[in-house]
């Protein structure tokens, strides 16, 4: 249970940006640092190589020297005793005189000469090579008195190197330790930005949109600065375009209620009490069928006519306004070319094209309302805005591309064109509303005649025919 515990420990330690930073690095340099003693303990041991070789072959001349000035000598002093005051001190070598088994006896003992250095065991056994110890008999007068061993002693350059390798440790643990702290710093600072970009982000979370993000020094961060401000500014401007476009909703909403209101007081209210006075009339003239009662009831039928009339276009035009009905008996294509033919008339300047693809016009009732609601405001904004003289009204599939199989409607006319720095007003803002509703996208430009260009693409929605392939061509509409 505990490995899936630590791994789990470190792989959260691992997915912090600023832990990666500090840790990667510093693992190099750590590794660096391995390195860099390997090196100097390989180079150590090359130079406790050489410098015994070269101190065995000191030592081996020295001692030949000396052996032979003892058998040329006559004294008659012990030849150990002897041997031992005239032993020279060399470098990297233990000289070791070993006497003669029959002299023991008398005391002679075996004694060494060099420098008991003491160092790590582990140290000196990595640095120092194979020993091979080298006799040299010592004779005088063809008695055998011992032996001298020249064994090799680098214990004294091993401590030098220790001695090395400890200060260049510490110096080295010492950089590195300055060059984590300085990553520690250059880290915290260099990811300041992100964490300020977080604390936007909360900002951002909690619906406040006017933060401000302090100047970006780091280039990499630099564009996502820019970017985040783009993104809170486009927020800012989506919301107050919201709240412009509910506080447009609610007033359009009492202003229509208004005008109910008006229409049902003024025309309905007036209408049904001539009515009903020419039901009483009628019943005043039914009770005696004269003549001149006839042509009584004959007159207050024709009124109770023309009233009946009256209430119903003012029915009818009500309910064209809350929706239209020609869109749900009729379809879409006949509904686009009532409401065309209706401004041709209106307006008989303004020339308008209704271009329709074989079978695109069949759709389901939502999707035909949001077209044909599409239509009738780019209609008025052609009219107040565009001065144009022409308009085109083109529905089609979407060939090829991610949206294929889509429907396309495009509004276009050959007037001014959008200003460069246009905001969508409420007839654009509720018309996007809309047609996100329903899956698709609105997008504006520049039309082929020149002028403004107001198009969506739209899923086909469940229960809607798909449209035909327009490659077998537009049935075109012209009105007017």
């Amino acid at each position: 249970m505990r490995a899936p515990r630590n791994r789990r420990l470190s792989r959260s330690i691992m997915a912090s940006l600023s832990t990666r930073l500090i840790v990667i690095p510093a693992l190099v340099l750590l590794i660096g640092l391995g390195a860099t003693i390997g090196f100097s303990v390989w180079l150590g041991r090359l130079r406790v190589e050489a410098e015994t070789a070269s101190s065995l072959r000191l030592a081996r001349v020295l001692v030949r020297a000396e052996l032979a000035d003892i058998r040329d000598q006559a004294t008659a002093f012990p030849p150990l005793a002897r041997l031992e005051a005239a032993l020279p001190e060399v470098r990297h070598v233990d000289l070791l005189v070993l006497p003669a088994p029959d002299l023991l006896a008398f005391g002679e003992g075996l004694f060494m000469k060099g420098d008991a250095v003491r160092v790590p065991a582990w140290f000196a056994r990595l640095l120092t090579p194979p020993i091979a110890a080298e006799a040299f008999p010592i004779r005088r007068a063809g008695v055998l008195y011992g032996h001298l061993v020249v064994v090799p002693n680098p214990l004294d350059e091993v401590r030098e190197i220790w001695g090395e390798l400890r200060f260049l440790a510490a110096l080295l643990v010492v950089v590195a330790g300055v060059i984590v702290a300085l990553l520690v710093v250059l880290v915290h600072r260099a990811l300041a930005p992100i964490r300020e970009l977080e604390e936007a982000l909360d900002h951002l979370e909690q619906g406040r949109f006017d933060i401000a993000l302090a100047p970006i020094r780091v280039r990499e961060l630099r564009r996502i600065g820019a970017r985040f401000a783009s993104l809170a500014r486009t927020l800012a401007r989506l919301r107050a375009d919201n709240h412009r476009l509910i506080d447009k909703l609610i007033s359009i909403q009492e202003e229509e209620r208004k005008e109910l209101a008006h229409e049902l007081h003024d025309a309905f209210g007036p209408a049904l009490f001539a009515i009903r006075a020419d039901i009483a009339g009628i019943r005043r003239a039914a009770a005696t069928p004269d003549a001149a009662a006839l042509a009584l009831i004959r007159e207050r039928a024709g009124e109770m006519a023309a009233l009946v009339d009256t209430i119903q276009g003012i029915t009818y035009r009500l309910m064209e306004r809350l929706r239209p009905l020609v869109l749900a008996e009729l379809g879409l294509e006949p509904a686009l070319r009532q409401l065309l033919d209706a401004w041709q008339a209106r307006y008989p300047d303004l020339r308008c094209t209704l271009e329709i693809a074989a079978g695109a016009g069949e759709v389901d009732e939502a999707l035909g309302l949001a077209l044909y609601r599409m239509v009738q405001e780019c209609l008025t904004n052609i009219l107040r805005h565009a001065g144009a003289s022409a308009l085109w009204v083109r529905l089609a599939a979407v060939e090829a591309g991610a949206g294929a199989g889509h429907l396309r409607l495009a509004v276009s006319d050959n007037g001014s064109g959008f200003p460069p720095q246009m905001r969508f007003g409420f007839g654009l803002l509720g018309m996007s509303e809309r047609i996100r509703a329903l899956g698709g996208r609105l997008e504006t430009g520049t039309g082929p005649e020149g002028g403004a260009l107001v198009a969506c693409v739209l899923p086909p929605l469940s229960g809607a025919s798909p449209p035909a392939d327009p490659a077998r061509g537009p049935e075109g509409q012209k009105n007017g």
